[in-house]
């Protein structure tokens, strides 16, 4: 099946780099997921990026019923029936993310997950790869167009600093100078609602941003 065992990892490691906050746990726990149609169609982004976004359980059940599934297609046709499939393509590269939305007191979030890289080439690669959560604030602007901006590394990193956070993390990268998230879900939620009640005024200013703008719907 093409969701496990066929998809291209393309640039996803560059476009969700050093720069954001990575977690090895998810941003969200099941009772804080909140699905959101208003994300699926075709999108070109702020950096002539095109998303093409649908709903995992439409992706998931191409030729591929859910009374005929194999165990590890039910698996994840349970655990991510309200996420997004999404593909982004840019400069002819492709990326393939899940992406699970989610509220915290009436915030709008978006957890990324990349999807599996299959490639025999790449074995060994791929064997020393950790897959991780990044976290999205997002919002709907009036006009339809919808800005995801990632919680940005040096944010975290200078709460930690300053000592302003407490959340279990490792330091990790040939320098130890990245941030790793090991906290769990509850949290991390627990997290969320206090940065979003923070004073920081900046706390969502980041590099890694993109205003989308539709072009169609998907089927």
């Amino acid at each position: 099946m093409k969701i496990r065992n066929s998809i291209l990892f393309g640039i996803s490691i560059l476009f969700l780099s050093s720069c954001v906050v990575k977690s090895l746990n998810p941003f969200y726990t099941k009772k804080t997921i909140s699905y959101d149609n208003r994300f699926i169609g075709k999108w070109t982004d702020s950096k002539k990026g095109v998303w093409t976004v649908v709903r995992f359980r439409d992706e998931i059940t191409k030729n591929n019923p859910v009374e005929k599934m194999k165990k590890d297609d039910l698996q994840l046709y349970k655990e991510y029936k309200n996420s997004y499939y999404i593909q982004r393509e840019f400069k002819g590269e492709e990326a393939l993310f899940l992406a699970t939305p989610f509220k915290i007191n009436n915030q709008t979030f978006l957890d990324f997950y990349p999807l599996e890289y299959q490639d025999d080439i790449n074995n060994l690669l791929e064997s020393h790869l950790i897959y991780t959560h990044s976290l999205v604030k997002y919002v709907v602007q009036k006009n339809g167009k919808i800005d995801v901006r990632w919680l940005d590394e040096d944010k975290i990193e200078t709460l930690f600093k300053e000592k302003k956070i407490k959340i279990k993390h490792k330091k990790i990268g040939t320098l130890k100078n990245k941030y790793l998230l090991t906290a769990t879900s509850k949290d991390l939620e627990k997290f969320i609602e206090k940065y979003m009640n923070s004073k920081d005024e900046d706390k969502w200013d980041t590099s890694t941003k993109f205003t989308l703008s539709k072009t169609s719907e998907t089927e």
